[in-house]
Protein backbone atom coordinates (compact mmCIF):
# COMPACT_ATOMS: atom_id res chain seq x y z
CA UNK A 1 0.00 0.00 0.00
CA UNK A 2 1.31 3.46 -0.89
CA UNK A 3 1.98 5.58 2.20
CA UNK A 4 0.24 8.93 2.44
CA UNK A 5 2.24 10.86 4.92
CA UNK A 6 5.86 11.41 3.89
CA UNK A 7 7.10 12.89 0.64
CA UNK A 8 10.55 13.89 -0.77
CA UNK A 9 10.98 16.94 1.54
CA UNK A 10 11.21 14.56 4.52
CA UNK A 11 13.95 12.55 2.77
CA UNK A 12 15.92 15.78 2.29
CA UNK A 13 15.25 16.77 5.91
CA UNK A 14 16.59 13.40 7.11
CA UNK A 15 19.66 13.65 4.87
CA UNK A 16 20.54 17.24 5.74
CA UNK A 17 19.85 16.69 9.44
CA UNK A 18 22.04 13.59 9.51
CA UNK A 19 24.75 15.36 7.51
CA UNK A 20 24.77 18.32 9.91
CA UNK A 21 24.87 15.97 12.88
CA UNK A 22 27.77 14.04 11.37
CA UNK A 23 29.78 17.21 10.76
CA UNK A 24 29.23 18.51 14.30
CA UNK A 25 29.94 15.15 15.93
CA UNK A 26 33.19 14.63 14.02
CA UNK A 27 34.30 18.24 14.55
CA UNK A 28 33.74 17.88 18.30
CA UNK A 29 35.60 14.56 18.46
CA UNK A 30 38.58 15.82 16.47
CA UNK A 31 38.74 19.14 18.31
CA UNK A 32 38.56 17.43 21.72
CA UNK A 33 40.79 14.38 21.23
CA UNK A 34 42.75 14.46 17.96
CA UNK A 35 43.89 18.05 17.35
CA UNK A 36 42.88 20.04 20.46
CA UNK A 37 43.60 23.73 20.37
CA UNK A 38 42.87 24.23 16.67
CA UNK A 39 39.13 24.85 16.72
CA UNK A 40 39.41 27.40 13.89
CA UNK A 41 40.13 24.51 11.53
CA UNK A 42 36.49 23.43 11.88
CA UNK A 43 34.87 26.86 11.48
CA UNK A 44 33.82 26.39 7.85
CA UNK A 45 32.55 22.79 8.31
CA UNK A 46 30.43 24.06 11.22
CA UNK A 47 29.08 26.81 8.95
CA UNK A 48 28.18 24.12 6.40
CA UNK A 49 26.33 22.21 9.14
CA UNK A 50 24.34 25.33 10.03
CA UNK A 51 23.33 25.80 6.41
CA UNK A 52 22.23 22.13 6.29
CA UNK A 53 20.16 22.57 9.46
CA UNK A 54 18.48 25.70 8.09
CA UNK A 55 17.60 24.12 4.74
CA UNK A 56 16.51 20.88 6.44
CA UNK A 57 14.13 22.80 8.70
CA UNK A 58 12.66 24.53 5.66
CA UNK A 59 11.93 21.13 4.08
CA UNK A 60 10.35 19.94 7.35
CA UNK A 61 8.05 22.98 7.46
CA UNK A 62 7.17 22.48 3.78
CA UNK A 63 6.22 18.86 4.46
CA UNK A 64 4.13 19.78 7.50
CA UNK A 65 2.26 22.17 5.23
CA UNK A 66 1.32 24.77 7.87
CA UNK A 67 4.24 27.19 8.44
CA UNK A 68 2.14 29.45 10.65
CA UNK A 69 1.62 26.77 13.30
CA UNK A 70 4.90 24.87 13.04
CA UNK A 71 5.46 25.62 16.74
CA UNK A 72 2.84 22.97 17.49
CA UNK A 73 5.49 20.34 16.79
CA UNK A 74 6.74 21.02 20.34
CA UNK A 75 3.27 20.78 21.91
CA UNK A 76 2.41 17.32 20.56
CA UNK A 77 3.40 14.93 23.32
CA UNK A 78 3.59 11.79 21.19
CA UNK A 79 5.34 13.31 18.16
CA UNK A 80 8.83 11.91 17.61
CA UNK A 81 9.48 14.78 15.17
CA UNK A 82 9.37 17.04 18.24
CA UNK A 83 12.57 15.44 19.53
CA UNK A 84 14.36 15.80 16.22
CA UNK A 85 13.33 19.44 15.94
CA UNK A 86 14.55 20.06 19.51
CA UNK A 87 17.92 18.41 18.84
CA UNK A 88 18.31 20.47 15.66
CA UNK A 89 17.55 23.77 17.41
CA UNK A 90 19.95 23.12 20.31
CA UNK A 91 22.73 21.92 18.00
CA UNK A 92 22.23 24.95 15.74
CA UNK A 93 22.35 27.42 18.64
CA UNK A 94 25.64 26.08 20.00
CA UNK A 95 27.11 25.71 16.50
CA UNK A 96 26.25 29.35 15.86
CA UNK A 97 27.90 30.39 19.14
CA UNK A 98 31.00 28.44 18.10
CA UNK A 99 31.02 30.16 14.72
CA UNK A 100 30.58 33.61 16.27
CA UNK A 101 33.72 32.97 18.31
CA UNK A 102 35.70 33.17 15.05
CA UNK A 103 33.67 35.66 13.05
CA UNK A 104 35.88 38.51 14.30
CA UNK A 105 38.84 36.99 12.42
CA UNK A 106 37.00 37.57 9.17
CA UNK A 107 35.19 40.81 10.08
CA UNK A 108 37.09 42.96 12.62
CA UNK A 109 33.91 44.81 13.51
CA UNK A 110 32.87 41.69 15.45
CA UNK A 111 36.23 41.30 17.18
CA UNK A 112 34.77 42.22 20.56
CA UNK A 113 32.05 39.57 20.33
CA UNK A 114 34.56 36.95 19.17
CA UNK A 115 36.91 37.81 21.99
CA UNK A 116 34.09 37.28 24.47
CA UNK A 117 33.01 33.92 23.05
CA UNK A 118 36.32 32.37 21.96
CA UNK A 119 37.34 31.07 25.44
CA UNK A 120 34.17 28.93 25.43
CA UNK A 121 34.47 27.81 21.78
CA UNK A 122 35.52 24.26 22.69
CA UNK A 123 32.55 23.93 25.05
CA UNK A 124 30.14 25.18 22.39
CA UNK A 125 31.46 22.62 19.91
CA UNK A 126 31.23 19.76 22.43
CA UNK A 127 27.57 20.54 23.14
CA UNK A 128 26.81 20.91 19.42
CA UNK A 129 28.61 17.62 18.75
CA UNK A 130 26.59 15.78 21.42
CA UNK A 131 23.31 16.95 19.96
CA UNK A 132 24.70 16.19 16.50
CA UNK A 133 25.03 12.57 17.65
CA UNK A 134 21.42 12.71 18.88
CA UNK A 135 20.30 14.00 15.47
CA UNK A 136 22.11 11.19 13.64
CA UNK A 137 20.49 8.52 15.80
CA UNK A 138 17.08 10.17 15.67
CA UNK A 139 16.86 10.16 11.86
CA UNK A 140 16.90 6.35 11.84
CA UNK A 141 14.94 5.83 15.06
CA UNK A 142 12.11 8.04 13.77
CA UNK A 143 11.52 5.66 10.87
CA UNK A 144 12.11 2.45 12.81
CA UNK A 145 9.33 3.30 15.30
CA UNK A 146 6.70 3.37 12.53
CA UNK A 147 5.53 -0.23 12.62
CA UNK A 148 3.23 0.12 9.61
CA UNK A 149 6.37 0.06 7.44
CA UNK A 150 7.91 -3.33 8.14
CA UNK A 151 10.90 -2.34 5.99
CA UNK A 152 11.57 0.54 8.38
CA UNK A 153 10.80 -1.31 11.63
CA UNK A 154 14.22 -2.85 12.14
CA UNK A 155 17.07 -2.04 14.55
CA UNK A 156 19.40 -2.08 11.55
CA UNK A 157 17.94 1.15 10.15
CA UNK A 158 19.14 3.50 12.95
CA UNK A 159 22.57 1.85 12.72
CA UNK A 160 22.64 2.31 8.95
CA UNK A 161 21.53 5.94 9.11
CA UNK A 162 24.04 6.74 11.87
CA UNK A 163 26.95 5.21 9.94
CA UNK A 164 25.83 6.98 6.77
CA UNK A 165 25.51 10.31 8.61
CA UNK A 166 29.05 10.06 10.00
CA UNK A 167 30.35 9.03 6.57
CA UNK A 168 28.66 11.95 4.81
CA UNK A 169 29.92 14.20 7.62
CA UNK A 170 33.45 13.00 6.85
CA UNK A 171 32.92 13.79 3.19
CA UNK A 172 31.60 17.29 3.92
CA UNK A 173 34.52 18.10 6.24
CA UNK A 174 37.01 16.87 3.64
CA UNK A 175 35.45 19.25 1.11
CA UNK A 176 35.33 22.28 3.44
CA UNK A 177 38.06 22.06 6.08
CA UNK A 178 40.65 24.82 6.13
CA UNK A 179 38.38 27.21 4.27
CA UNK A 180 38.22 29.93 6.92
CA UNK A 181 41.39 31.77 5.84
CA UNK A 182 41.03 34.79 8.09
CA UNK A 183 41.48 32.58 11.15
CA UNK A 184 43.99 30.12 9.67
CA UNK A 185 47.70 30.17 10.38
CA UNK A 186 50.39 28.09 8.70
CA UNK A 187 50.24 25.76 11.68
CA UNK A 188 46.46 25.47 11.32
CA UNK A 189 46.83 24.55 7.66
CA UNK A 190 49.27 21.82 8.63
CA UNK A 191 46.76 20.53 11.20
CA UNK A 192 44.08 20.55 8.48
CA UNK A 193 46.21 18.21 6.39
CA UNK A 194 46.57 15.84 9.35
CA UNK A 195 42.79 15.86 9.86
CA UNK A 196 42.25 15.13 6.17
CA UNK A 197 44.59 12.14 6.33
CA UNK A 198 42.75 10.72 9.33
CA UNK A 199 39.31 11.38 7.84
CA UNK A 200 40.45 9.59 4.69
CA UNK A 201 41.04 6.40 6.70
CA UNK A 202 37.94 6.86 8.86
CA UNK A 203 35.66 7.16 5.83
CA UNK A 204 37.13 4.00 4.31
CA UNK A 205 36.09 2.12 7.45
CA UNK A 206 32.68 3.78 7.51
CA UNK A 207 31.94 3.07 3.85
CA UNK A 208 32.82 -0.60 4.35
CA UNK A 209 30.62 -0.75 7.47
CA UNK A 210 27.74 0.97 5.67
CA UNK A 211 28.03 -1.42 2.75
CA UNK A 212 27.90 -4.44 5.09
CA UNK A 213 24.92 -3.17 7.11
CA UNK A 214 23.01 -2.08 3.99
CA UNK A 215 23.44 -5.37 2.13
CA UNK A 216 22.73 -7.43 5.26
CA UNK A 217 19.49 -5.53 5.95
CA UNK A 218 18.18 -5.53 2.39
CA UNK A 219 19.14 -9.10 1.48
CA UNK A 220 17.84 -10.49 4.77
CA UNK A 221 14.48 -8.81 4.17
CA UNK A 222 14.45 -10.05 0.56
CA UNK A 223 14.88 -13.66 1.67
CA UNK A 224 12.70 -13.86 4.76
CA UNK A 225 10.47 -12.02 7.19
CA UNK A 226 7.37 -9.90 6.81
CA UNK A 227 5.76 -10.09 3.37
CA UNK A 228 5.52 -6.31 3.04
CA UNK A 229 9.20 -5.88 3.88
CA UNK A 230 10.12 -8.77 1.61
CA UNK A 231 8.28 -7.20 -1.33
CA UNK A 232 9.99 -3.84 -0.75
CA UNK A 233 13.44 -5.42 -0.45
CA UNK A 234 12.94 -7.45 -3.60
CA UNK A 235 12.09 -4.29 -5.50
CA UNK A 236 15.46 -2.96 -4.40
CA UNK A 237 17.34 -6.12 -5.31
CA UNK A 238 15.72 -7.10 -8.60
CA UNK A 239 12.67 -4.93 -9.18
CA UNK A 240 11.85 -1.35 -10.09
CA UNK A 241 14.48 0.11 -7.73
CA UNK A 242 17.25 -2.34 -8.67
CA UNK A 243 19.09 0.14 -10.90
CA UNK A 244 19.07 2.87 -8.26
CA UNK A 245 20.11 0.40 -5.58
CA UNK A 246 22.92 -1.52 -7.31
CA UNK A 247 24.25 1.18 -9.65
CA UNK A 248 23.40 4.35 -7.73
CA UNK A 249 23.61 3.54 -4.02
CA UNK A 250 25.90 0.50 -3.85
CA UNK A 251 28.03 1.21 -6.93
CA UNK A 252 28.46 4.96 -7.25
CA UNK A 253 27.59 5.79 -3.65
CA UNK A 254 29.80 3.23 -1.86
CA UNK A 255 32.01 0.95 -3.97
CA UNK A 256 33.41 3.58 -6.35
CA UNK A 257 34.27 6.04 -3.54
CA UNK A 258 35.84 3.18 -1.59
CA UNK A 259 38.08 2.29 -4.54
CA UNK A 260 39.00 5.96 -5.00
CA UNK A 261 39.79 6.37 -1.31
CA UNK A 262 42.01 3.29 -1.25
CA UNK A 263 43.81 3.83 -4.53
CA UNK A 264 43.58 7.56 -5.08
CA UNK A 265 46.00 8.90 -2.48
CA UNK A 266 45.98 12.70 -2.68
CA UNK A 267 44.47 12.81 -6.16
CA UNK A 268 41.37 14.80 -7.07
CA UNK A 269 39.47 11.50 -7.29
CA UNK A 270 40.09 10.77 -3.60
CA UNK A 271 39.78 14.31 -2.23
CA UNK A 272 36.98 15.71 -4.41
CA UNK A 273 35.09 13.12 -6.47
CA UNK A 274 34.85 10.41 -3.80
CA UNK A 275 33.41 12.72 -1.09
CA UNK A 276 30.84 14.11 -3.54
CA UNK A 277 29.78 10.56 -4.47
CA UNK A 278 29.48 9.65 -0.78
CA UNK A 279 27.19 12.65 -0.24
CA UNK A 280 25.06 11.70 -3.25
CA UNK A 281 24.86 8.10 -2.03
CA UNK A 282 23.74 9.23 1.42
CA UNK A 283 21.00 11.39 -0.08
CA UNK A 284 19.85 8.57 -2.37
CA UNK A 285 19.70 6.18 0.60
CA UNK A 286 17.20 8.43 2.40
CA UNK A 287 15.10 8.91 -0.73
CA UNK A 288 14.87 5.18 -1.35
CA UNK A 289 14.08 4.29 2.25
CA UNK A 290 11.42 7.00 2.65
CA UNK A 291 9.82 6.18 -0.70
CA UNK A 292 9.70 2.41 -0.26
CA UNK A 293 6.34 1.70 -1.84
CA UNK A 294 4.43 -0.71 0.35
CA UNK A 295 3.40 -0.73 3.95
CA UNK A 296 0.84 -2.60 6.02
CA UNK A 297 -2.59 -1.01 6.19
CA UNK A 298 -3.40 0.71 9.47
CA UNK A 299 -6.75 -0.56 10.89
CA UNK A 300 -9.54 1.71 9.74
CA UNK A 301 -7.30 3.63 7.34
CA UNK A 302 -9.30 3.00 4.18
CA UNK A 303 -12.51 3.98 5.96
CA UNK A 304 -10.81 7.20 7.06
CA UNK A 305 -9.63 8.20 3.60
CA UNK A 306 -12.93 7.25 1.97
CA UNK A 307 -14.87 9.41 4.42
CA UNK A 308 -12.32 12.21 4.16
CA UNK A 309 -12.79 12.39 0.40
CA UNK A 310 -16.55 12.85 0.94
CA UNK A 311 -15.97 15.70 3.40
CA UNK A 312 -17.84 13.83 6.13
CA UNK A 313 -17.61 16.40 8.94
CA UNK A 314 -19.19 14.15 11.59
CA UNK A 315 -16.74 11.35 10.84
CA UNK A 316 -13.68 13.64 10.85
CA UNK A 317 -14.73 15.14 14.20
CA UNK A 318 -15.24 11.76 15.82
CA UNK A 319 -11.99 10.39 14.37
CA UNK A 320 -10.07 13.42 15.62
CA UNK A 321 -11.33 12.95 19.17
CA UNK A 322 -10.74 9.19 19.28
CA UNK A 323 -14.26 7.87 18.72
CA UNK A 324 -13.42 6.16 15.42
CA UNK A 325 -16.02 3.41 15.52
CA UNK A 326 -17.13 3.76 11.89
Amino acid sequence: MKHHYWEPPIALYLFLGGLAGGILFLAAIFNSFVVPGYAEVFALPVLVSLVCVAIGCVFLVVDLGQPGVVWRVWTTSKSIIKWGATFLVIAAVFALLFLLAFIGDAWPIFAGLSGLLKPAADFFLIVAGFFGLCIMMYTGIMLSTLKAHAFWATPALPVLFTISAISTGCAAIVLSIGGWPAAMTLESLFVSEIVLEILHVVDIVLVIAELIVLLTMVLSFAGAGNETAKAAARRWVKGSYAGLFWVGMVGLGLVVPLVMYIGGGHSAAATLVAPILVLCGGCLLRFMVVNTDDRAEIPGENRYYNRLAKNDAEFITKWTYGDNQF
